[in-house]
């Protein structure tokens, strides 16, 4: 099985090299990696272009239309992957992070995985908390909404997908924009397999959405999608110009 972790990028040049050297480090060595350069105006774009250099399974290509979802589509049309990696570009995975997704994938039902993430730089409080959160809503929730057949709960972020999945679903819906994105993601796949979290696919985040929008202001926006879709009713379009604000 080969992983194609697929990495948008707006302006990442203080956190990419990070990322992609967690990358590089995994276990699990059947993968490559699509860094989307989505229009970054500062050097990004050269930093990413050394790794490329050192190692070919590494690419960077362009997406001139602005927005997450663009940039996850253009990932998705490079790919050469069984399997589309969504990571954002300031996480950063365990070592075993692709070697404990490929043994969960085993299991042929399975046609989506989900992993939480640790806010490394965040108030000690918060860190707990959307810790603990994530473990419960993500386990015992996603479980009762697939149950359900109101759709499933995943983070953008942090998410596997085969690939034949996302090709059958049209790839990512360009309607949705930002906000609960994910959700209108997950809940498209499950209608082809089942979507399972796993707290072995744990991944460090930064916390710096949170600072800037505000902790609890910012989990009330995600909060309107997850209700929704606990709920079987619409999820909520929140849009959003810049998915990482400066």
């Amino acid at each position: 099985m080969k992983f194609s972790v697929v990495i948008p990028a707006y302006n990442e040049a203080e956190l990419i090299s990070h990322t992609l050297q967690a990358i590089l480090k995994q276990t699990y060595t059947d993968f490559e990696i699509i860094v989307v350069d989505n229009n970054s105006s500062d050097n990004t774009a050269a930093i990413v272009k050394t790794f490329v250099e050192r190692d070919p399974r590494i690419k960077l290509i362009p997406c001139p239309q602005q927005g997450l979802l663009p940039a996850r589509n253009c990932g998705l049309h490079a790919a050469t992957g069984d399997v589309i990696v969504q990571l954002d570009a300031d996480n950063i995975p365990n070592k075993n992070w692709l070697k404990n997704a490929a043994r969960h994938f085993r299991n042929k039902k399975i046609v989506a995985l989900a992993g939480p993430y640790d806010y490394y730089d965040a108030v000690w409080w918060f860190r707990i908390m959307a810790i603990l959160t994530q473990y419960f809503t993500l386990s015992v929730g996603n479980w009762y909404v697939q149950k359900r057949k109101f759709g499933a709960l995943m983070l953008g972020g942090n998410a596997f997908i085969r690939k034949w999945v996302l090709e059958d679903i049209g790839g990512y819906d360009m309607h949705h924009t930002f906000y609960n994105e994910d959700l209108v993601t997950a809940r498209a796949v499950s209608k082809k397999g089942a979507l399972h979290f796993y707290r072995d696919l744990i991944v460090h985040s930064s916390a710096r959405r949170q600072k800037e929008v505000g902790y609890f202001a910012l989990q009330e926006k995600y909060n309107k999608g997850i209700f929704a879709i606990l709920t079987g009713k619409p999820i909520p379009n929140q849009k959003e110009e810049e998915y990482h604000p400066r």
